[in-house]
């Protein structure tokens, strides 16, 4: 269920199977995966790399053919390869928290903001009782602080006990509109490292992985070329759907287009499965959808 910032909603089934599950669990059983498939864990803090024309030395310690960087929004490796964080407008803040799932069926709840627009809340069921539940809103110059966020997502989601929040965590969200080079010789980055979160809905656990596994592909093929490989596989897999997700996210600034794309999602199912595939997969924006949005602009709610 989608909640636009002029009130009006749309309720449908998932295009395909969504999955909520909580990051810890998420990230155990993507290590297990790792270490099945012949990865060697090592738990080291990270401070300095090291590019030579052979191989990448990480903190004179360690040494490889080549580096994949997956290491979050305030990436070393990024940092490394020269290259700053997003500037505002490019970066999002959001905090998230586990509380007490919402009685009734279990449904997936986006509540957008007109207040702070671009901004939207959000509660999704985990299935043990529980939903995760946060908010977050692109940053514009001025300083946010955790009693805001909180504020807001009291406010975009009153069935929700702000007490009853638990594991909060803001973190934040370079968006995909502002993306370094995605590598350099032997060195490549991935995910967040890369401002690999799409603008139009804030979601980023798709691209992490799909830019993971295309890193791992090129640094593991070519060591030496990794950067270009990488490169290359990464613009032919999603570089039309990071196009359009850059303009729908151009689009999403103003409100009314938002409104009337809930609008046109209620009354046409394949603009809800087109709009939901851009927001969190690799789909892109078609005439018959942008033409459906564009009935919605003179439809009333």
């Amino acid at each position: 269920r989608v909640r636009g910032p002029g009130g009006g909603e749309v309720a449908r089934p998932l295009p395909r199977p969504a999955y909520t599950v909580p990051r810890k669990v998420f990230d155990a059983r993507l290590v297990a995966a790792a270490v099945r498939a012949g990865a060697v864990l090592r738990r080291h803090p990270v401070r300095r790399i090291e590019l030579r024309d052979d191989r990448v030395v990480v903190d004179g310690a360690f040494a490889a053919g080549a580096l994949v960087g997956a290491d979050g929004a305030g990436s070393v490796v990024r940092r490394a390869l020269g290259h700053p964080v997003n500037p505002d407008r490019h970066l999002a803040l959001a905090i998230r928290g586990y509380a007490p799932a919402l009685p009734g069926p279990p449904e997936q709840l986006i509540v957008t903001s007109s207040p702070r627009w671009p901004a939207y809340a959000w509660s999704f069921p985990i299935g043990d009782g529980r939903a995760n539940v946060g908010y977050g809103e692109v940053l514009r110059g001025e300083p946010l602080n955790r009693a805001h966020l909180l504020d807001r997502l009291a406010a975009l989601l009153p069935a929700t006990d702000a007490a009853m929040v638990t594991e909060l965590r803001a973190h934040h969200l370079p968006l995909s509109t502002h993306r370094p080079a995605p590598g350099r010789g032997r060195v490549v980055l991935a995910g967040d490292a890369l401002s690999l979160i799409n603008p139009f809905t804030g979601e980023g656990i798709f691209y992490a992985l799909l830019s993971g596994a295309l890193a791992g592909s090129a640094a593991a093929g070519s060591p030496g070329r990794a950067a270009d490989r990488y490169a290359a596989a990464l613009r032919g897999r999603l570089g039309a759907h990071l196009r359009h997700s850059s303009v729908a996210a151009w689009l999403a600034r103003r409100r009314r287009i938002v409104d009337a794309a809930v609008r046109a999602a209620r009354r046409d199912g394949r603009v809800y499965t087109a709009v939901v595939e851009l927001g969190l997969g690799d789909g892109r924006l078609d005439a018959r959808t942008l033409a459906m949005i564009g009935v919605g602009l003179s439809a009333r709610s």
